[in-house]
């Protein structure tokens, strides 16, 4: 059995060597697709079957490991928490035979086997049903039903205990990766999810509409994202979240660090850096144009050493933005009739420059169009009744207009 595994492994990476998909026939690239797939559920099964028997034998310990997970770990190259997930699985596996078989024969996904195991391992007599939901409704429904049975398994007391759990170990992590992405995970309640996914849902959809109207199609996800952030700080689109008109108050204290060079110039040079401090490297129009009614502690350094510490307030008064939002009761860049989540825009004097705060330098903007004004080079010229929206020239392979 060695030798011919050894040899096929062989013959697949031989394969995979010489495989050239931009030469291979659509059609013979999806038949290869699906062959890889089904070889990669058979490695699957052998692994996940193999996975205990591996682990009694000691290697792990001649290795120099801790323990079997880590073992499993660095010769999977996952972590120790996935490892130790696919030790469980594989020896809740062994009670479970219909769900061996339908393993062996190339049936199930990782996903699937364990999604299965987990729930069967509460309610065996379930086995068959959820075979049936794998091949039937795919790994969410999958998913859905996994629950099901563990919630009809447990009694009440076991229920309200893991309800209790969920709750007391309930958390909400943010950072940022090393491409200066924001990430944000969470650990919540069931109800707690629900109440925060009909927020978001609800917000997404009005977010999708006012892009729709600005001609902007973008995946849902990202409208999801969008809303989050809009409800987070009490800018939603749909104003369930939106302070009261007029009022004074920020919703965001932001920090900036930015080199004083760059702040006098409004752009960023060779060396200079311009940062939110505990997130990570910002574009400088971001920090300074896309704050909304945030007030912005900015750290102003030279060098070094730091110069000043100052407070920026875009805070719009109460009376300029009543009339403001008389005036431009929709964005103002012609052929735009998005009426929601409208940011205000400083478009004769940037507010980098020192533009002032009053009614003849604002203007309000639907989101898409403030970004590309402010990351894309779009123009805003004009005045109320005679706006003209420009875009940026086409620039050639030298960077000839």
């Amino acid at each position: 059995m060695l030798t011919i595994l050894e040899r096929a492994l062989g013959d697949v990476r031989g394969t995979v060597r010489e495989l050239e998909p931009d030469r291979l026939a659509a059609g013979d690239a999806a038949t290869l697709f699906e062959i890889f797939t089904a070889l990669e559920r058979a490695v699957v099964a052998g692994k996940t079957l193999l996975a205990p028997r591996a682990s009694d034998s000691g290697v792990w310990r001649n290795k120099g490991h801790r323990s079997p997970a880590s073992w499993v770990a660095e010769v999977t190259g996952t972590s120790v928490g996935e490892a130790i997930t696919m030790l469980e699985t594989a020896g809740r596996l062994q009670s479970l035979p219909e769900t061996t078989d339908a393993l062996r024969r190339g049936e199930l996904s990782a996903p699937q086997v364990k999604e299965i195991v987990t729930a069967a391992a509460a309610d065996p007599s379930t086995e068959g049903e959820l075979l049936a939901a794998a091949g039937a409704t795919g790994l969410r429904g999958l998913k859905d039903q996994c629950r099901r049975v563990r919630a009809r398994s447990a009694g009440e007391a076991e229920s309200r205990a893991r309800y209790e759990e969920i709750r007391r170990n309930r958390f909400l992590l943010m950072w940022t990766d090393r491409d200066g992405a924001g990430h944000v995970e969470a650990r919540l309640t069931p109800d707690a999810m629900a109440r925060m996914t009909a927020a978001i849902r609800r917000e997404s959809n009005a977010v999708f509409e006012e892009a729709r109207k600005a001609g902007q199609r973008e995946p849902t996800v990202a409208y999801e994202a969008d809303a989050l952030v809009a409800l987070v700080t009490g800018t939603s689109v749909t104003g369930g979240s939106v302070p009261a008109t007029g009022s004074a108050r920020p919703t965001t204290l932001m920090h900036l660090r930015v080199d004083l060079a760059a702040l006098r110039r409004g752009s960023l040079g060779d060396g200079e850096t311009c940062e939110i401090p505990g997130v990570g490297p910002v574009p400088l129009a971001t920090a300074v144009n896309e704050l909304g009614n945030a007030i912005t502690k900015v750290i102003v350094t030279d060098g070094v050493d730091v110069t000043t510490v100052c407070h920026l307030g875009r805070t719009v008064p109460a009376h300029i933005r009543s009339a403001l939002e008389e005036r431009d009761e929709s964005c103002v860049v012609p052929g735009c009739d998005v009426t929601k989540g409208l940011e205000i825009d400083h478009h004769v004097i940037p507010f980098a420059e020192d533009g002032p705060t009053e009614l003849w330098n604002l203007c309000r903007l639907c989101r898409w169009h403030h970004y590309l004004k402010t990351h894309c080079d779009y123009e805003l010229s004009g005045e109320p009744g005679s706006w003209e929206w420009n875009a940026p020239p086409i620039r050639g392979p030298a960077g000839e207009t």
